[in-house]
């Protein structure tokens, strides 16, 4: 037989699922928007993959209470270096996007891209 407890439980779980299905949609679209910004600052995702780094409640620019989720991924400028980046959502919105120091391509002063490293260029 079921009573109010079986209910409450039921309901809870029906919560707890609901809450996590809807965090792989936000972690969707960040990879979708992660992507998006290396495509427009000629950087490559590597492993075109993010993975969640930290979980915290926080407040938006209209301090509305909410689930902050910051995702970390890494990118790389020329293929042979690393560098980390992190994406933060505040539910389905972007709060920020950052990026590691990293060299830029086709910078005035730089070497080119496809330069030996042992290489140095006099400036």
């Amino acid at each position: 037989m079921i009573d109010l407890g079986h209910v409450a439980l039921m309901l809870l779980g029906g919560l707890i699922v609901a809450w996590l299905w809807r965090g792989l949609g936000a972690r969707d679209r960040a990879l979708a928007m992660v992507r998006q910004h290396c495509d427009r600052s000629d950087l490559q995702l590597l492993d075109e993959s993010i993975a969640l780094t930290n979980l915290r409640v926080g407040r938006n620019q209209r301090s509305r209470l909410g689930v902050v989720r910051r995702y970390g991924f890494e990118f790389t400028v020329t293929g042979e270096r690393r560098y980390p980046g992190w994406i933060e959502l505040h539910g389905q919105r972007l709060l920020r996007i950052e990026l590691a120091p990293h060299p830029f391509p086709g910078a005035p002063g730089e070497p080119p891209v496809d330069a030996p490293s042992n290489v140095h260029y006099l400036r």
